[in-house]
């Protein structure tokens, strides 16, 4: 994953020190989310900084109880973003099926990240396809995953719950989930079920489509076809 982390990052020239920060703070909430903290190497290599640089940066930001650090494995240090760090960067979730990859997801995508700092993608469970679709899933959970997370916007994406949303929201905490302008979800319940939880996120209906590009058509179409 933090190849991945890297490959989504700016270079650090072209980015002002509280961009660099966020990106580090972000880069440590992703590791957090996946049940791993990040060692000092790991962090300057998804940052693209030497060594030395993030070292600096690191100690900066824990002075600040933004990070922790301790000892990792072999002796290096691991760094732990702290409560108030994350207090410090937005988190967008949003979720979908993702069976026929096409331009229009990658808009809506695109459009969620430019939300926060940080883009979550939950990814549909088999199970829950054929419960809410009626229907056998084209491909697999884990290749839909593994689909989702090698795209551009994505920081991290996990597979949802098969039985509880609200798992999902409760395990990633978002500031803000981005529905798609056609995801049959009803913002004002979900906000009454996250008050009821005790969560607090911002729901936002996403406004943006790919004239004549959407995955039923798409599916119809092939179907037709064989």
């Amino acid at each position: 994953m933090h190849g991945d982390l890297m490959r989504h990052l700016a270079p650090p020239a072209a980015m002002g020190m509280g961009a660099l920060e966020k990106r580090a703070l972000a880069a440590l909430y992703v590791a957090r989310l996946e049940g791993h903290n990040m060692t000092l190497s790991e962090l300057a290599e998804a940052l693209g900084l030497p060594r030395d640089a993030c070292e600096e940066l690191v100690r900066d930001l824990a002075s600040r109880g933004l990070v922790e650090l301790s000892e990792g494995p072999d002796r290096e240090p691991a760094c732990e973003l702290t409560d108030e760090g994350r207090e410090r960067i937005k988190v967008v979730m949003t979720g979908g099926v993702f069976d026929i990859l096409h331009v229009g997801h990658l808009a809506t995508l695109e459009a969620a990240k430019r939300l926060g700092d940080v883009l979550v993608v939950v990814v549909a469970r088999d199970e829950t396809v054929r419960r809410l679709k009626g229907r056998e899933p084209l491909n697999n959970e884990r290749n839909r995953l593994k689909l989702v997370r090698a795209l551009k916007p994505v920081d991290a994406a996990l597979l949802g719950d098969p039985e509880d949303f609200y798992k999902t929201v409760e395990l990633i905490r978002p500031d803000v989930i981005a529905l798609g302008y056609d995801q049959k979800h009803d913002e004002a319940e979900i906000e009454a079920e996250l008050a009821r939880r005790g969560l607090s996120a911002r729901v936002v209906r996403l406004d943006v489509r790919v004239e004549g590009v959407k995955s039923s058509k798409i599916l119809a179409k092939l179907m037709e076809e064989l």
